[in-house]
């Protein structure tokens, strides 16, 4: 039996472990779909290399080999979905003071909920993660779209702002996801 102090540690282990896990993979995902958006004027692409590069790396990390594609495909699908959604009401129907929180939101919303709905197959606790991906997203696009806008060349302002989403959305969703996550000592079985 595991001392309840000892417990606790190795929870926020796996807490900081998921989230630097996705937010590395949200990060470098987020630095090729910057580029590709920029250099090619294609946002969906970059999008969905965002949500596919995190989805992916999320499987592999959970050495989920079978899975990790059809978690890069949800995450790709869900995150472009949602980031589009999000520039499409800005651009058209409402223009909000804070549009990058609203955008971020929107992603980080359908993105993580798509991802938490096949990772977690639970939907309670995929509202959960699709909340905090859109409070993680909406809080890193709203803080990078000033900061980087005009400080370089429209590319590497591209690959730096949304590599920079990437990591803070992605540390936000993996936080989420390593608490929602149980451990085979816990429950007697795997979740994910």
């Amino acid at each position: 039996m595991v001392p309840q102090g000892r417990k606790q540690t190795v929870r926020r282990k796996s807490i900081s472990v998921f989230a630097l896990l996705r937010a590395f993979g949200f990060a470098i995902g987020g630095a090729i779909g910057g580029t590709i958006w920029f250099a090619f004027d294609a946002p969906h692409l970059g999008f969905a290399i965002l949500g596919g590069v995190g989805g992916a790396v999320l499987g592999l990390a959970l050495k989920a080999w079978k899975r990790a594609y059809l978690l890069a495909l949800a995450s790709a699908i869900g995150f472009d979905t949602g980031f589009l959604a999000g520039f499409f009401i800005v651009l058209t129907l409402w223009d909000p003071t804070y549009r990058g929180l609203l955008i971020g939101a929107i992603g980080g919303l359908v993105g993580g909920g798509a991802l938490g709905l096949l990772a977690l197959r639970d939907w309670n606790r995929a509202g959960i993660l699709a909340l905090a991906s859109a409070l993680g997203f909406g809080i890193a696009v709203e803080g990078t779209w000033k900061v980087f806008r005009g400080l370089a060349p429209q590319v590497l302002s591209g690959t730096m702002g949304l590599a920079t989403w990437g990591a803070i959305g992605g540390a936000s969703l993996g936080a989420a996801l390593g608490y929602l996550s149980k451990t085979k000592a816990d429950t007697g079985r795997a979740d994910i």
